[in-house]
């Protein structure tokens, strides 16, 4: 297996829309993620899935869209986390892709796609047109955990999530939950859109929160419509699967050659409507072309099945840590600190939390437009401690991003340690006898309890991300 860049696993501690661009592989390390996550393995005992494995592979799925129904929503704005530009996220990705290459293929940057889908200006459409035309969102990809933590925030009855983090979610969940096998499951990304194709029966779409058989592809319903349109109207820029993954830019694939193909052959008959369908529009699909690509697989197989249970499958991820690249970034994606290092983790906290800059870099004291003043150290450190004491991270070693913890309001003492390094820097987080302590040099900025107790006890802070 090839090494792994910092950047690559700082990236999987976001997990931003950019990020699954430039590094395909971080698309199945969400996957695997949520595989490795508590948080699903539990929904096996919800009364709701109780002899799940009994029913017909399309009934299971049925049963599982409704729950993802009545427990999520789809959430894509531009303040859940935050903005970035385009100039420092093409400086960041040039090492991996040129400029005009991210621009060619991703929304952010100046992609428009197919001019009936995108008949309106692309950054209105956003609610970007309010900023400069530089400025392009932090459309980051949660993990269930953070799905969840929804819940939490103000006008969220429910748990929510981006398309790519339903995608994710969906993925794991068939397998862990509906025992559908992993080579059963392929993910697709379009430039403004996430989606699985599940093979099962002939064939059903995950779209957001919804399932799309054939016969409801071609219903001609408005809910069919939408979930056409990326199809209809984009290219598909990867497919993940089990055996690898396939990129429209890259001139090497690491998916297997022969699952790629029978996915492409799958897929176009799901697109063929039947007879007697009332939407006979045909959709060929823009997939990365194969005779172009080079399929290259160095990796071990994941080799997970649907009769490991949680045990086996955590032990087997761990064991292909070395030798399958998915399998060595699942636990980045998790954010997993108990089996990293904390570097990539850090870089990711101080580069990328825009959100909990802006809420406390200014501060209104009578609400009045014109006398915002910008807080001070002690009172940002107030702030941080008076927020919630749970982590939304089950477990003594998986660690929420500072950005996490101000728009869920909660957070462990380790976790709020790393939220005021965000804000008002430090040198080093130490963590012992179950406290976490921000340090500046020798002195104590912030001492509070910790049940965390991930492998490296000594952080060090590198404030080189700059301002936003």
């Amino acid at each position: 297996m090839k090494p792994i860049p910092a950047e690559e696993k700082s990236a999987a501690a976001t997990l931003s829309d950019m990020e699954i661009f430039i590094f395909p592989e971080l698309m199945y390390s969400l996957v695997l993620a949520n595989i490795l996550s508590p948080r699903l393995w539990r929904w096996r005992e919800l009364d709701w899935f109780a002899g799940i494995r009994e029913m017909r592979p399309k009934k299971r799925l049925q049963r599982l869209r409704q729950h993802i129904m009545d427990n999520y929503t789809f959430n894509l704005d531009l303040e859940t986390w935050g903005l970035t530009t385009q100039a420092r996220e093409l400086a960041r990705f040039a090492p991996f892709l040129s400029p005009d290459e991210i621009a060619s293929s991703n929304a952010l940057f100046g992609y428009h796609g197919d001019a009936y889908y995108y008949d309106i200006d692309i950054r209105k459409h956003f609610g970007l047109d309010k900023y400069t035309s530089d400025v392009i969102p932090y459309w980051k990809t949660e993990t269930i955990e953070a799905m969840d933590a929804f819940r939490r925030k103000e006008g969220h009855a429910t748990g929510a999530g981006e398309c790519v983090s339903l995608a994710g979610l969906y993925a794991a969940a068939a397998f862990v939950v509906c025992g559908l096998p992993l080579d059963t499951i392929y993910l697709m990304a379009t430039p403004l859109h996430s989606q699985n194709f599940l093979d099962v029966d002939t064939g059903i779409l995950t779209n957001n929160r919804r399932l799309v058989t054939r016969a409801m592809w071609s219903n001609g319903t408005i809910i069919s419509q939408q979930a056409r349109r990326a199809l209809e109207h984009e290219r598909v820029t990867i497919v993940s699967h089990a055996s690898g993954y396939i990129h429209l830019l890259y001139p090497e694939a690491t998916i297997d050659k022969s699952v790629y193909a029978d996915f492409a052959a799958k897929l176009g008959s799901f697109l063929v409507p039947p007879d007697d369908a009332p939407d006979q529009r045909r959709v060929t699909p823009r997939l990365p072309d194969a005779t172009r690509i080079a399929f290259r697989n160095d990796d071990d197989p994941l080799a997970l099945t649907t009769e490991m249970d949680y045990l086996e499958i955590s032990d087997r991820l761990r064991a292909l840590r070395s030798t399958n690249r998915a399998a060595a970034l699942a636990p980045y994606a998790g954010h997993e600190l108990g089996e990293t290092e904390s570097a990539p983790f850090v870089k990711a906290a101080l580069e990328r939390s825009p959100v909990s800059r802006k809420a406390l870099s200014r501060q209104s004291e009578d609400g009045t437009p014109g006398h915002d003043k910008a807080p001070g150290p002690d009172e940002i450190i107030s702030r941080i401690a008076a927020l919630g004491d749970e982590s939304i991270y089950d477990g003594t070693s998986r660690i929420a991003q500072p950005d996490e913890a101000w728009n869920y309001g909660t957070g462990d003492g380790l976790e709020k340690c790393l939220l005021a390094a965000n804000l008002v820097g430090g040198t080093e987080i130490r963590i012992a006898g179950g406290t976490a302590t921000l340090m500046d040099g020798e002195r104590a900025i912030l001492t509070l309890p910790t049940a965390k107790r991930p492998q490296e006890s000594i952080w060090t802070l590198d404030h080189a991300g700059g301002s936003y």
